[in-house]
């Protein structure tokens, strides 16, 4: 009875850690969510864009979408350039203290 008892016990702990595990793994990938779009639309307009508009929103393996590996989000925004010209282009973001940066194609 006492060996029920405990191999209960080590299978509880299992499932609690895979649990963390898991929930760990998608808040790794899926923090892109969080990510505002104003702070794409500062970022351009900092950088001297106007008319800054987020057409798209990435959030999911941004990595491989042309971002680097810390970043969170990658936005596509259509704005005018500092040289007056319409253009489409990433502000790669990311969750809480890495700024943004800009992509253009």
């Amino acid at each position: 009875m006492k060996f029920l008892q405990r191999s209960t016990g080590f299978i509880a702990i299992e499932l609690i850690a895979t649990i963390v595990v898991v929930i760990i793994f998608l808040f790794s990938i899926c923090r892109g969510v969080l990510v505002e779009e104003n702070v794409a639309i500062r970022a351009a307009e900092t950088q001297g864009y106007s008319n800054a508009k987020v057409i798209d929103h990435a959030w999911f393996f941004v990595r491989l979408r042309g971002c680097d590996s810390h970043d969170a989000a990658r936005f596509t925004i259509q704005a005018t350039n500092p040289v007056g010209k319409d253009i489409e282009c990433y502000v790669c973001t990311g969750w809480i203290f890495k700024g943004a940066t800009i992509r253009t194609q």
